[in-house]
C-alpha cells in the first residue's frame, strides 16, 4: 500500500511486524522538521549536509516522486491539508523548500507542498541530500518526521517502527562482517561492544524512551481499542498503565475460556452455592436469609448510594460487615448506621508493596476499613484481618481482594455450614473462599461477564 489514502486498521491480535499499519492507524500528521539524535549514528548513516539549489534549478527539473518513500510519509488529515494549503496560497511561496535526494532527483520532504504548488502553479526552491543509498535515504525521511510537532510518545513509536528493518538488516550485517553467525568463525565482536546493534535499544532512543516503554507500546498497538490508542495519543494516559489494563483483560478472557470448559465438566451445585446475575434488591426479594453479608462494595463517590440501598436490604441479617475505602468514610457510616446497629471497625491490612495512593489526602494506604454491623454474638473476634504480602490479585476483577485476605476475614466472622452473602460479586473470590472454608454462598451482581467468570470459578473448584 503505497497511495496516501490507503488505511490499514489495527485489529486484536495483529502481527507486531505491520509497522505501516501501525503508523497510518495513529494518523501521524505531517509539518516541518530538523534534528538527527545518536540512534541515526548507530545505523551508520552519517548526518546529511542540506545544499541550496541554485536559483531556479527547482522549476527547471521537477522531483520524481518515489511511491515507496512517499509510503513512509503518514498523511495528513483534511483539516490540516487545507490548512497548509491556505498558507501557502496566503504567502505565495513555501516557508522551507523540498528536500531532494541527489541520486535521480527523487523528492524526499514536501510531497504535499509540491501538489499544492503544482495545482496552483506556484514556483518552489529545493535542497539536495547527497545520501549514499536507498536505506539510508528511508531513514532520513522516517528521523525527518520526529522533530515537525510535539508528537506523542506512542506516534514517535509507531514512526520508529517504520525503520526497523533498516535497523535488523544492519545488526545481522554487523554480526556477518564480525563472524558472529559464521559456522567455525569465532566472533570478534564483544556482545557488550558499543558497535552492538540491539534493534530495540536503537528504536526506542530514536522514539525517545527506554525499552520497556517502547515494548508496551507495541503490545498496546497490536492489541488495544481505538480508544485506548488515542488516549496514548492525548496523552491521557501513560502508556504502561494502558499496556497493563490489556494485558489484565486479555488475561481474564483466557481465564474465562478455560473456566467455562470447567463450568461444563463440573455443574454448579445451587443447594451449596447461588450466584445470579441481578441486582441486589432482586436477590433480597427471592427470599434469600443469610447468616451474615460480607461484601466489597464499589469505593468511588458515585457510588455511595449503594451503601444506603445495602444498608436497608440487610437490616434482618443478624451480620454485615462492609469492606469500604477510607475517602468517604464518614458519608458511608451516616448512611448505613440509618438502617443498621453499628459495632465495630475492622482493620484489612494490604502490607508489601501495594500501597494505594490517596492524592487528595496525600497518604499512602496499607489497610481498609471493614465496618461491622449487628449485634456482639458469644464469640470474640480479633479486629485486625490481613491478606498476604503483595497479594495483590487483579485477575477476576479490577476491584478484586485476593484469597488470603477474605480467607482471613470469612474464618473470623463466620462459622462451616453459615450461608454467606455478597451482592457485590466481583470476581467470586468471597464465594471461592466461603465454598473453599465449608460455607454455603449466594451473591449477585450487575456485571454479567462477572458472574459467568465468578460462577466458572466455583465449577473450577469443583464445587
Amino acid at each position: 500500500m503505497t497511495g496516501n489514502n490507503s488505511w490499514i486498521q489495527f485489529g486484536h491480535g495483529r502481527k507486531r511486524n505491520n509497522q505501516r499499519a501501525r503508523v497510518q492507524t495513529l494518523r501521524i500528521p505531517l509539518v516541518a522538521t530538523q534534528a538527527q539524535p545518536a540512534a541515526y549514528r548507530l545505523c551508520k548513516v552519517p548526518v546529511p549536509v542540506l545544499e541550496q539549489a541554485e536559483e531556479g534549478e527547482g522549476e527547471k527539473m521537477k522531483p520524481k516522486i518515489d511511491p515507496e518513500f512517499r509510503a513512509l510519509i503518514p498523511p495528513l488529515t483534511a483539516e490540516e491539508l487545507a490548512g497548509l494549503e491556505a498558507d501557502i496560497l496566503e504567502h505565495g511561496a513555501l516557508r522551507d523548500n523540498l528536500v531532494i535526494w541527489a541520486k535521480g532527483n527523487v523528492l524526499l520532504d514536501g510531497h504535499h507542498r509540491l501538489a499544492i504548488c503544482e495545482r496552483h502553479g506556484i514556483g518552489y526552491a529545493t535542497h539536495t541530500l547527497d545520501l549514499p543509498d536507498r536505506d539510508a535515504a528511508k531513514l532520513w525521511i522516517i528521523r525527518n518526521q520526529f522533530s515537525r510537532r510535539n508528537l506523542a510518545t506512542i506516534q514517535k513509536i509507531a514512526l520508529s517502527e517504520l525503520a526497523r528493518p533498516l535497523i535488523e538488516a544492519e545488526a545481522k550485517e554487523r554480526q556477518r562482517l564480525h563472524g558472529g553467525t559464521a559456522p567455525g568463525r569465532e566472533a570478534t565482536l564483544s556482545p557488550k561492544s558499543d558497535e552492538v546493534l540491539r534493534t530495540d535499544d536503537v528504536l526506542a532512543e530514536m522514539a525517545g524512551c527506554g525499552r520497556t516503554t517502547y515494548r508496551d507500546a507495541l503490545f498496546v498497538m497490536d492489541y488495544g481499542t481505538p480508544e485506548q490508542i488515542e488516549a496514548l495519543k492525548s496523552n491521557s494516559v501513560a502508556i504502561s498503565k494502558a499496556a497493563s489494563e490489556i494485558k489484565r483483560e486479555r488475561q481474564r478472557t483466557e481465564q474465562r475460556a478455560a473456566l467455562a470448559d470447567a463450568k461444563a465438566a463440573n455443574k454448579l451445585r445451587t443447594d451449596v452455592c447461588y450466584i445470579r446475575h441481578c441486582s441486589m434488591a432482586d436477590l433480597f426479594a427471592s427470599g434469600i436469609k443469610p447468616d451474615c453479608i460480607i461484601t466489597d462494595p464499589p469505593y468511588p463517590k458515585e457510588h455511595l448510594h449503594l451503601y444506603a440501598e445495602l444498608a436497608e436490604l440487610a437490616k434482618n441479617v443478624p451480620l454485615v460487615a462492609v469492606m469500604c475505602g477510607q475517602s468517604y468514610l464518614p458519608q458511608i457510616m451516616e448512611a448505613m448506621c440509618r438502617h443498621l446497629e453499628y459495632r465495630w471497625t475492622l482493620a484489612y491490612l494490604t502490607p508489601g508493596g501495594q500501597a494505594v495512593q490517596q492524592w487528595q489526602a496525600k497518604v499512602n494506604t496499607f489497610w481498609k476499613p471493614v465496618l461491622l454491623f449487628g449485634k456482639a454474638g458469644e464469640s470474640w473476634i480479633g479486629d485486625v484481618c490481613k491478606s498476604n504480602v503483595n497479594d495483590n490479585d487483579k485477575r477476576f476483577h479490577d476491584w478484586g481482594q485476593s484469597e488470603s485476605g477474605m480467607t482471613s476475614l470469612v474464618e473470623r466472622l463466620s462459622t462451616p455450614g453459615q450461608l454467606i452473602c455478597d451482592p457485590f460479586l466481583g470476581g467470586g473470590t468471597t464465594a471461592v473462599v466461603a465454598l473453599a472454608l465449608g460455607r454455603r454462598f449466594v451473591g449477585c451482581d450487575t456485571d454479567g461477564e462477572a458472574v459467568k467468570l465468578a460462577k466458572g470459578r466455583c465449577c473450577e473448584r469443583g464445587t
